[in-house]
């Protein structure tokens, strides 16, 4: 072995070594999502917030709420959102820190859903956060009434 090769293969030995696990388990996790195609996800914790009369009101709540991506394409920027009133198409953005997609409705409210490359304690479920930014008409005419649900999402193969 020649003396350079020998300088590479001890410097690589050595990065490996001093490379923290969370830092390799990281990488692999978010190789596993920007290959997965298909993402299933649920939450089960949300908190809304409610601001008729332009008073702020929050509550928390334990529904359950689903959703699924599917036909995910990272170089097209596009997935298909199948959820609980239909189905649609979203803009996907992928960062070094996430997948997010973002849905705009009919009525033009908008939705957010993150995804991150971090697995819940001894699962294989990414952590993922969905926002939704509603208006709603209520008695006294319209108001904001925006949520985040908070859960997980799963490779749906």
């Amino acid at each position: 072995m020649r003396n350079s090769t020998r300088v590479v293969t001890g410097i690589m030995i050595l990065c490996l070594l001093v490379t923290p696990a969370w830092a390799i388990d990281s990488a692999a996790s978010y190789a596993r999502l920007i290959q997965a195609r298909s993402l299933k996800c649920s939450f089960s914790l949300s908190m809304q917030a409610d601001w008729r009369n332009g008073r702020l009101e929050t509550s928390v709540n334990s529904e359950e709420v689903t959703s699924h991506f599917d036909s995910i394409d990272l170089k097209k920027g596009t997935a298909r959102l199948i959820g609980n009133v239909g189905a649609g198409d979203v803009i996907t953005i992928l960062t070094a820190e996430s997948l997010t997609f973002i849905e705009k409705t009919a009525s033009g409210n908008l939705n957010f859903t993150t995804v991150f490359p971090f697995y819940k304690n001894n699962t294989q479920e990414f952590l993922a956060v969905t926002s939704r930014h509603l208006v709603l008409p209520n008695r006294e005419g319209v108001s904001p009434f925006p949520s985040q649900h908070h859960g997980t999402c799963q490779v749906w193969e």
